[in-house]
C-alpha cells in the first residue's frame, strides 16, 4: 500500500439544517470549514458536498468520517428518525469507514448499529460537552451560532445538562432559540425604544440580526456565512436598508445614527437574554464561591467575552484547547461539535 495511503485523515461532520460544519484532522495539520448546504432545499446539496470531501482526500488517506448532526429536523424529512437515517445513507454510500456520534456509551458505532435514532438526533451539543470534560473540571460553555445557542454545564468534569433532545433542551433553557445571524429581529423584540421614542418592529422576514452585527461591525466579513432577507449584498449600507424596512420606514442618508443607535439597543436585548439565561444556569448548578470559567464558542462567542467583561466572571476560549495554527480564518472554537468528534476518535484510536 501506499505509504502516504496508510495515514488516516478524520473528517468530523455537524450536519446542520442551514450550514454544515467540517473539522479536517490530518497527520500533521488540520483546518476547519463551513458550508452553507439548505436541505430544505436538497438533500442533494449535503450528498455532493460529502462526495467532493471525500475525493478531495481518499486518493492520499485512509478516510475516516465521524458524524453528528441537527439537520435531521429539517422540513425535507417527515420525522426526526427519517431524517436521521437519510443523512447516514448519504455516508454509508460510501466505502469510506463511517462512524457516528450517539449519547449511548461507547459514543461511537458504525452507522449499521444505530437501531435508535434518538441517540443521534440533535446530540451535537453533547458532542462539545464530552470533549469539555476532557479539559475542565468547572465551566459553562455558552455556543451562540448563527440560529440556536447551547448552553453546556460541565461540573466536576462531567456534564450536567439535564435535557438531551431539543424538547427537553429547550424547556431548561439549556437550547436557546436565538443567534446572531439567521434570526429575525422580531424574535427578540417586539420593539425597541431610544430616546424615549419607541419604534415597532415588523413581524415580517426584511431582516435578521446579523445585519445588526454588521452595523456593530461585530463580525468578521469573511464568517458571515448565511444569506441576507433580501438575498442582497451583505454590506453596511444593504443592512441599513433592511434594518429600516423592519421599523416601517425607507432608509436615507439622516437616517444612519438612529439606526446605529437601535441596532445598539437590539444588540443589548439580545445579549441581556442570554445573559439571563447563563446566569441562572450558574446560580442552579455551582455555589458562588465555586471558581468556574465561561466558554465562548460559535461565530458569536465575542457575545459571551462581553458577557463576562461585564459581570466580572472568567472567560476561556475554547481554542485554547487546540494546539494548531491559530492564523486561520474557521478555527475549532466556530465549528466545535465536528472538531470535537474528530478529535475524540483519533484519541480513542490512538488508545488502542
Amino acid at each position: 500500500m501506499n505509504k502516504k495511503k496508510s495515514q488516516k485523515l478524520y473528517l468530523g461532520w455537524d450536519v446542520g439544517g442551514a450550514h454544515t460544519k467540517l473539522s479536517v484532522i490530518k497527520p500533521n495539520s488540520s483546518s476547519f470549514h463551513i458550508y452553507r448546504c439548505h436541505l430544505w432545499e436538497s438533500l442533494d446539496l449535503l450528498s455532493k458536498l460529502v462526495n467532493s470531501v471525500c475525493s478531495k482526500y481518499n486518493k492520499r488517506f485512509i478516510i475516516i468520517n465521524v458524524i453528528t448532526m441537527s439537520g435531521e429536523m429539517s422540513d425535507i424529512f417527515k420525522s426526526r428518525d427519517q431524517g436521521v437515517k437519510d443523512i447516514l445513507n448519504i455516508f454509508k454510500s460510501r466505502g469510506d469507514e463511517n462512524y457516528v456520534f450517539s449519547s449511548k456509551k461507547p459514543f461511537f458505532f458504525k452507522p449499521k448499529a444505530i437501531t435508535n435514532t434518538k441517540s443521534v438526533s440533535s446530540m451535537n451539543w453533547l458532542a462539545t460537552a464530552k470533549f469539555l470534560e476532557t479539559c475542565v473540571n468547572n465551566a459553562i460553555a455558552v455556543d451562540i451560532g448563527s440560529t440556536t445557542t447551547d448552553i453546556i454545564i460541565i461540573k466536576n468534569g462531567v456534564c450536567k445538562n439535564m435535557g438531551y433532545d431539543d424538547f427537553s433542551r429547550l424547556s431548561r433553557s439549556e437550547l436557546i432559540y436565538t443567534g446572531i445571524l439567521r434570526t429575525p429581529l422580531f424574535a427578540v423584540t417586539n420593539q425597541v425604544i431610544n430616546s424615549k421614542h419607541r419604534f415597532p418592529v415588523i413581524p415580517e422576514y426584511f431582516s435578521n440580526m446579523s445585519d445588526i452585527y454588521r452595523i456593530m461591525s461585530d463580525i468578521d466579513s469573511r464568517k458571515d456565512y448565511s444569506n441576507s432577507c433580501d438575498h442582497r449584498g451583505k454590506t453596511y449600507m444593504n443592512s441599513l436598508v433592511r434594518f429600516a424596512r423592519s421599523l416601517g420606514f425607507d432608509y436615507q442618508p439622516q437616517h444612519e445614527r438612529k439606526l446605529k443607535n437601535l441596532a445598539k439597543e437590539i444588540k443589548l436585548i439580545q445579549k441581556s437574554f442570554i445573559m439571563e439565561k447563563i446566569i441562572a444556569t450558574m446560580e442552579n448548578n455551582f455555589l458562588k464561591k465555586e471558581k468556574i470559567n465561561l466558554i465562548g464558542l460559535g461565530i458569536g462567542s465575542f457575545l459571551v467575552r462581553e458577557i463576562c467583561h461585564k459581570t466580572k466572571l472568567a472567560y476561556k476560549d475554547f481554542n485554547t484547547f487546540y494546539n494548531g495554527n491559530a492564523n486561520k480564518l474557521f478555527l475549532p472554537s466556530d465549528i466545535a461539535p465536528a472538531y470535537s468528534i474528530s478529535m475524540l476518535l483519533k484519541f480513542k484510536n490512538e488508545q488502542n
